[in-house]
């Protein structure tokens, strides 16, 4: 029970972070700008060694553990909630930027989703995997900056972060399915695009 209460933990302060880099991505007026601060959710959960879905579901396979992964991405669900939550209250001005982002990203079909976040989930594998093996170099940071930027610009799609835009954007009790939905598809392709890259190169 501890080891899964702290897997849990670690993948709550992963959603904060996730959460965090969300929040200043809609309140930024520039993409760009708003692309590149995103990085600071990655950068500090790979620092400090949190349990983030997308960087960890590409070492599923062969791992027998495989109720970590459920855990985590609960973990993660948990802790962009609580973040979101807390944004609505403290900027409402927010939560009507990321229901403008929301509604485009409801209106998409499901092979759309997927092939976004199948693509997001290659670029989230990479950074965590070349930052993992190169923790204390300059191109273990940069990668982290290059991939987020590179994700967020793209319009693919990351489900953590999709959480945590659900959370501070929803208008409705109404819209929670149609938001569940859309998170299980964003979760299955950044899922997909994680192994298959891990598959391909290792």
């Amino acid at each position: 029970m501890k080891r899964l209460i702290d897997i849990f933990k670690k993948a709550f302060a992963a959603g904060i972070m996730i959460g965090i880099g969300g929040t200043i991505f809609v309140a930024s007026d520039n993409r760009i700008i708003g692309a590149v601060l995103f990085s600071v959710g990655l950068l500090s959960i790979c620092f400090f060694g949190m349990n983030l879905y997308t960087g960890k579901i590409g070492y599923i396979i062969g791992d027998k553990d495989k109720l970590f992964y459920l855990w985590v991405w609960l973990g993660n669900l948990a802790g962009t909630v609580f973040t979101g939550a807390l944004v609505r209250i403290a900027k409402p001005a927010y939560a009507e930027a990321a229901a403008k982002m929301l509604d485009a990203k409801f209106s998409m079909g499901f092979f759309q989703v997927l092939i976004l976040s199948f693509f997001c989930g290659i670029l989230m594998y990479i950074a965590v995997h070349n930052h993992r093996e190169h923790p204390h170099s300059v191109s273990g940071v940069v990668g982290i900056f290059m991939c987020v930027t590179v994700f967020i610009l793209a319009g693919f799609e990351h489900s953590i972060a999709d959480m945590a835009y659900c959370a501070i954007g929803i208008r409705a009790a109404a819209e929670l399915p149609k938001a569940l939905l859309f998170i299980l598809e964003v979760t299955l392709g950044n899922s997909l695009g994680a192994i298959a890259v891990r598959k391909l190169t290792n």
